[in-house]
């Protein structure tokens, strides 16, 4: 506190105060609070040129890398839809065919669910973003356990996980959208020469590909004999289509239980030995697996894919899939693309 000046006016002495002053201190504080307030009101009105600047269109990416992908404007009117803020994270776990591969010379994710993505994005007016990931982050299934919904979709991490197909197991956890691709017959296989004898698997191993719809749980359903589901010496789980041909080879197990793909005719002494009248594995095929409560995803993606399929684009997107993806093992267009 100032101290007070003594006035002499003649026999009386009058106290002055000194009139109150801010140390340097508090004067800098004040001065950086208000250039910070400068700052903050500058940056709220960028922001806001920019959005209003950014509001008549939307532009979309699919990008399965770091860097995004290529921009574009999506063009669709009615249906109940369009451009918003939100980015559409949608999960693709690399298998090695012509819907889902990894290309080694860019590092991203390519294939038919890619181009279709893109497209149905595109349609939609939607910004989306594919992400690589784990399968098993989008549906885990353990030998000796029922499956259940993966980590990463249970959490949140993504909106959807392309290429999926709609199961009993997995309808008691997700919803599902239309099927993006036909779906694949089943088949048992075994190593030329074998002598299974359907359905008999008593003292048979049984391979499965980890996280496929194809699995002991729906090998349980056609009531075989000789055969415990939860039995993990019998049961046998493989990453991907070739480790299961493989085992069949060098007889570490007797008879695999998969899809009919393109990758198993490669291996020669692997044989098709049943396929059952019926399919109790998959309801259609393929599809967007998302959590129930992703109305809006389900909403809009039917409707831009059924849209995007009646389309030339759709065309180009089967026919160029040799052309386009035609180093990976797949199907032709005749097998694999919606109404051919």
């Amino acid at each position: 506190m100032a101290s007070p000046q003594r006035l002499e006016n003649g026999d009386k002495t009058q106290i002055v105060p000194e009139e109150s002053t801010m140390d340097d201190k508090t004067s800098k504080f004040l001065l950086l609070g208000v250039v910070i307030a400068c700052l903050i009101s500058v940056i709220a009105l960028i922001l806001g040129i920019v959005g209003v600047a950014s509001n008549g269109t939307n532009t979309y990416y699919v990008g399965s890398s770091g860097g995004g992908g290529s921009p574009a404007t999506g063009s669709l009117s009615g249906g109940g839809y369009g451009g918003d803020d939100k980015i559409w994270m949608l999960q693709i776990g690399h298998f090695g065919s012509n819907t889902q591969y990894l290309d080694e010379s860019t590092g991203t994710i390519r294939g038919y669910d890619v181009d279709v993505a893109n497209a149905v994005c595109q349609i939609a007016n939607k910004n989306c973003r594919i992400v690589w990931d784990l399968y098993e982050r989008c549906w885990d299934s353990q030998v000796g356990q029922r499956p259940r919904g993966g980590l990463g979709l249970m959490g949140g991490w993504y909106d959807g996980c392309i290429g999926w197909y709609n199961t009993l197991d997995r309808a008691r956890t997700y919803t599902f959208s239309k099927p993006l691709e036909k779906g694949y017959p089943i088949a048992f296989y075994q190593r030329r020469g074998g002598n299974f004898n359907w359905p008999d698997f008593s003292g048979l191993k049984i391979g499965f590909i980890d996280g496929w719809w194809i699995d002991e749980h729906c090998l349980d359903r056609y009531s075989p004999r000789g055969f415990n589901k939860d039995d993990d010496t019998q049961v046998i789980h493989y990453s991907d289509e070739d480790a299961v041909a493989m085992a069949l080879e060098s007889g570490e197990i007797q008879i695999a239980f998969v899809p009919v793909l393109s990758t198993i005719l490669k291996y020669t002494d692997v044989v098709k030995v049943y396929t059952p009248e019926e399919d109790k594995c998959a309801n259609g095929g393929p599809s967007v697996m998302m959590p129930r409560n992703q109305d809006a995803l389900l909403s809009w993606w039917n409707a831009a894919f059924d849209q995007l399929i009646t389309t030339s684009q759709y065309t180009e997107i089967c026919n160029n899939i040799r052309q386009e993806h035609g180093g990976q093992p797949g199907e032709d267009p005749a097998n694999l693309c919606i109404g051919y």
